[in-house]
């Protein structure tokens, strides 16, 4: 059951929110533990099925967290009581879902469970790499220090996928545009046009007859087609969320022609980053190994770090291992190596990283530069194909008249 309250801190800060509990006394309990004095609390009855919905199809995204990060921190960072600053970041985020998340993660805190381990009761939106760092530095106490390197580390991460997603998505658009405006065309404009010339029985040119048997073949049965695109989109989302799919689509999408080699430095920045972040953070380096290889994101480099973890664990070294695979350039192979021998591992991971997110970064940018004059170039073959073979019947019926 969901209740709503009004209650007031010793301070006597007015605080209004909904707590979730299986009966009002148990609710009024768990306020009285929070050191809150209640004014008021009824059940929240009134909260209509379509806002009940929304908060559960309600995504929290990533910038939310990284800037929860942040500004917890600074929080930590002047000494602030740790419950004192979840509530805190409660009041000040804007997210109805996210907020109820921060209650449920104060609330076990106030119960005298570790920060950690109520962070991992919401692993839908605190991963495993966040939970770990946080845990790294409850043991070491110094949780300020730790938020700081998290908060930017996923912020470095958010931005990064951020520029990369954002390159992809005009091409993705333009394509999707085209195949709309092909549908339209084939099945209503063209069949309107070239009715006059199949009245008149003319002979029409080739290409003009090429396009009326696509056109023909679109208005028979384009329940087909668009059953083929949207079965085989849905198919191939769901091949690639399967083991073996991931296995493949890693691999397949590192030797994509220029795609390919942006998506390896990629990867790479975010495991050189992520391992850098963790081995700071005071993990132990096979742990630290074992989550850069969960947060990576990509089946191939995954199963490289997996096989590391296990050559680590018998007194090997991570360059020995990457040494073996051409997805990781000499390079990093070579400074990996530097920094293990000096012990410096973690600034070079972070030397690394600094390296391909500008390379990446860079990348994008040319991409997106390169690919607008190329598929305007696309669309206006495309379109100079379709007014070719409209226009040559015409004028071959007025030459007639």
């Amino acid at each position: 059951m969901l209740f709503k309250y009004e209650a007031k801190t010793y301070q006597g800060e007015t605080k209004n929110g909904t707590i979730e509990a299986s009966s009002q006394s148990i609710a009024v309990d768990i306020l009285q533990k929070s050191d809150l004095i209640l004014l008021d609390i009824v059940e929240a009855s009134d909260i209509s099925l379509a806002t009940k919905k929304l908060k559960f199809f309600e995504h929290i995204p990533k910038k939310e967290v990284f800037m929860f990060s942040r500004q917890l921190s600074v929080l930590f960072e002047a000494k602030v009581p740790v419950v004192e600053s979840l509530r805190t970041m409660i009041d000040q985020t804007r997210s109805v879902a996210f907020k109820e998340i921060l209650e449920k993660v104060t609330k076990s805190v106030n119960d005298g469970n570790p920060l950690s381990k109520s962070f991992a009761e919401h692993k839908k939106v605190f991963s495993d790499f966040y939970i770990s760092i946080v845990k790294s530095g409850e043991l070491s106490g110094n949780l300020e220090t730790v938020f700081s390197y998290l908060a930017e580390s996923l912020e470095r991460d958010y931005y990064l996928t951020q520029k990369v997603r954002g390159a992809m998505i005009y091409p993705a658009f333009i394509i999707f545009a085209m195949i709309a405006v092909t549908f339209v065309m084939m099945i209503w404009v063209i069949p309107n046009l070239t009715s006059v010339f199949t009245e008149s029985n003319m002979e029409l040119p080739f290409l003009t007859q090429i396009i009326v048997n696509i056109s023909d073949v679109f208005q028979e049965f384009w329940w087909l087609i668009l059953f083929v695109l949207v079965g085989g989109a849905t198919g191939f989302w769901q091949w690639v969320s399967t083991e073996n799919g991931k296995m493949i689509w890693g691999s397949i999408q590192l030797e994509i022609p220029v795609f390919g080699e942006i998506l390896t430095k990629f990867y790479l920045a975010r495991f050189s980053d992520s391992l850098s972040t963790l081995i700071v953070g005071g993990l132990p380096i096979v742990k630290s190994l074992e989550t850069s290889a969960d947060v990576v994101g990509n089946y191939t480099y995954k199963k490289i770090l997996r096989e590391t973890i296990d050559v680590v664990k018998k007194g090997g070294t991570i360059s020995s291992v990457f040494r073996r695979y051409k997805e990781v350039p000499i390079m990093v192979t070579q400074m990996i190596s530097i920094g293990e021998q000096a012990g410096k591992l973690d600034g070079t991971l972070k030397t690394i990283s600094k390296f391909y997110s500008k390379e990446v970064e860079s990348a994008m940018d040319n991409m997106v530069t390169l690919i607008e004059p190329l598929l305007i170039l696309v669309l206006g073959t495309g379109v100079g194909i379709l007014i070719v073979a409209i226009l040559m019947p015409m004028y071959n019926l007025t030459a007639a008249i």
